[in-house]
């Protein structure tokens, strides 16, 4: 099982990838409803995320093969794992103000990655990200659950926790996923808070998209 990229949101819906899924048309009915969350796309070992707010597409994602890609890149590389490969969707609602946090991590640059969360020294990580007056994340993870903690300049903006759509205050200590002693931990950095807008993707076009990677792979 490949491990979560993001906590999931409100299950909303779980599909098999198949030739009978019409990728393009789907991801145009989230545009067209003005869905607010993301698509998770599990393409084992590889991932991917697009992420909607209001039905404009803020941020793609796609990780696999040590290699990460953001944006119409992402998209791109997306499509050729789909095409090439079968997998699963998973679908996840978020409310319309936690969607540019979760963007902008998808955005970000992964400073430190998969350290292990027992042998953190958390006194000096914290001292570091005040001092950098830090914006962006430290994501918590297993194989099974992932926590957002976001970070505007240095301080705790909020949590992304698994199975809720918004953003929240608190993080319940004694039940963490931190605990689990194989848990692990990224630091991603972002250029801007979580609580600035995100600006829609919009080179972005399914069907045509679609038709180049499909010329790519079939000429």
């Amino acid at each position: 099982m490949h491990t979560l990229i993001l906590p999931r949101g409100i299950t909303v819906k779980q599909f098999d990838v198949s030739k009978r899924v019409k990728i393009p048309q789907l991801l145009e009915r989230f545009r067209s409803n003005r869905f607010s969350g993301y698509l998770h796309f599990e393409l084992t070992p590889q991932v991917g995320v697009i992420c909607f707010q209001d039905g404009d597409i803020v941020a793609v994602l796609f990780e696999g093969d040590n290699a990460r890609f953001s944006g119409y890149e992402a998209q791109l590389e997306l499509f050729r794992a789909l095409q090439l490969n079968s997998g699963a969707i998973r679908v996840y609602r978020l409310e319309s103000e936690l969607v540019p946090y979760v963007a902008r991590i998808c955005r970000g640059q992964v400073e430190i990655k998969a350290q292990l969360v027992r042998f953190l020294d958390s006194t000096r990580l914290l001292a570091y990200l005040a001092a950098e007056r830090f914006n962006g994340c430290i994501r918590i993870y297993t194989s099974a659950e992932a926590t957002l903690v976001f970070y505007t300049e240095g301080r705790v903006e909020g949590f992304f926790v698994d199975g809720v759509a918004g953003l929240q205050d608190d993080l319940d200590i004694a039940h963490s996923l931190a605990l689990d002693k194989e848990c692990r931990y990224d630091v991603i950095r972002t250029p801007e808070s979580g609580r600035s807008p995100v600006m829609p993707l919009d080179d972005i076009n399914f069907e045509k998209d679609w038709l180049i990677v499909w010329r790519e792979l079939n000429t």
